[in-house]
């Protein structure tokens, strides 16, 4: 019988070391898990990490960190800080003696900076300040499946002093195989004039490139889709596409422009384009535009008796466009307000504001005609039944100039004061003040 007790006692006592040395282990693997999440967010994104607070909950098989902040190492990062206010990492008790532990992180309350990736003389992401390459990294000992971010806001700051603002950002990625996919909402969007409220994406990223597709954000009344794809190593290659369907004029256009341009805008981009820059091509429709943009196009109009334009809804208004390095291309301009003026032709605007534009202002044949000296020496060429004079133009948003007008108070002297006797008395108004009288 003693012998019996003593098998059982010692059975007992096995069990008790094997749980005590399990319990152990356990032990020593979550007091290693703080330092791991530390060290390996810190390894992963090249930054300098600190964390406030780090709590585990065995009984949740929950790890808590509080208070996380990054700072970026490496300036050819596209990041420059980021906190954290709360972190919840999930484990399964059953995987503590697994390498990698697989983990799933839930973040709440969180901020990024992202600044310009268009930079010089920096050292490569993937090599030394020598020039060296880096040094293989090791196997991480966690491996995050999930990661799930609530009430983020993500702050983008590019070369040229504009600032883009992202708020609500929210997301959920899983990863399959190395490849993670990734569903982003947010609902607002900021940048400069242009305001977007709710919108989403979706995201697949692997080692080689990130893919985006179902890109919608909202503009009221309309809307913004597009999808791309961005290489996410040496240059990072992008191609991007986007379409916008009743998108306010006025928050595609700088401050300056505004108070002259009104419509709703149809436009169709395409982006190519790497870190050393890139350039952004595709048309543009307005429907329902007004242009006051030209306050001497009224006097024209009025001088041979034709309504003036200023403020008035134009039947057609398209050009494509061409943007690289801050500088606007446009072409093909097409403006119509139908039986009274038609503009086409050409301008650029380069990364200061400046203006030179080329352009074409056509009047109905049957108007022009009545006018002899200004279809003989201004408006000389006819197409469409238009008579068309060239414009060029000129200074900025807020000055602008165009030669157009001294050679219609030249035209008009030189037909004898027909023009002033026989228009309206206040295009004869206009023309005396261009006179200065």
């Amino acid at each position: 019988m003693s012998r019996i007790v003593r098998i059982i006692l010692g059975i007992v006592v096995a069990l008790v070391l094997l749980v005590a040395a399990a319990a152990g282990l356990a032990f020593w693997k979550l007091s290693g898990l703080k330092e791991q999440l530390r060290a390996g967010l810190a390894k992963s994104l090249d930054a300098d990490v600190q964390v406030a607070s780090l709590d585990i909950d065995p009984w949740k098989s929950e790890l808590h960190a509080a208070g996380i902040t990054l700072t970026n190492q490496r300036s050819s990062s596209p990041w420059a800080k980021g906190d954290i206010a709360q972190a919840t990492v999930h484990y399964r008790f059953a995987d503590l003696l697994s390498s990698p532990l697989k983990v799933q992180v839930e973040i709440t309350t969180w901020n990024v900076q992202l600044h310009s990736p268009l930079r010089t003389n920096e050292t490569p992401p993937n090599a030394d300040a020598d020039g060296s390459a880096a040094a293989p990294s090791s196997p991480s000992r966690l491996q995050v499946t999930q990661l799930t971010a609530h009430e983020g806001t993500v702050e983008m700051d590019f070369a040229d002093d504009r600032k883009v603002t992202i708020n609500g950002v929210g997301f959920d990625s899983t990863q399959d195989g190395g490849t993670w996919t990734t569903q982003v909402h947010v609902t607002s969007l900021q940048s400069g004039t242009l305001a977007l409220g709710a919108g989403s994406v979706k995201i697949v990223g692997n080692a080689d490139q990130l893919t985006f597709s179902d890109l919608h954000l909202q503009c009221d009344p309309g809307a913004i889709t597009g999808e791309g794809e961005i290489a996410t190593g040496g240059q990072h290659a992008a191609q991007i596409t986007l379409k916008g369907v009743d998108v306010p004029v006025t928050m595609l256009v700088a401050l300056a422009w505004q108070p002259s341009l009104a419509g709703l805008a149809a436009i169709d981009l395409t982006y190519s384009g790497t870190d050393a820059g890139g350039t952004a091509q595709g048309t543009l429709a307005l429907t329902h535009a007004k242009f006051n943009v030209l306050p001497w196009l009224g006097k024209v109009t009025l001088m041979v008796g034709l309504p003036d334009l200023s403020g008035v809804e134009v039947d057609k208004a398209t050009s494509d466009f061409t943007w690289k390095d801050g500088a606007l291309h446009l072409t093909n301009i097409d403006v119509r307000k139908n039986d009274v003026t038609r503009i086409a032709g050409q301008v650029d605007l380069d990364a200061q504001g400046n203006v030179d534009g080329k352009l074409k202002l056509g009047l109905p044949s049957a108007v022009t005609a009545k006018w002899p000296q200004l279809q003989s020496s201004v408006f000389t060429t006819q197409s469409d039944d238009y008579n068309w004079a060239d414009v060029h133009l000129t200074g900025t948003p807020s000055h602008l100039q165009e030669d157009l007008t001294p050679r219609l108070v030249a035209a008009g002297l030189n037909q004898g004061g027909d023009i002033i006797n026989q228009a309206t008395q206040k295009a004869g108004d206009l023309l005396n003040s261009l006179l200065g009288k």
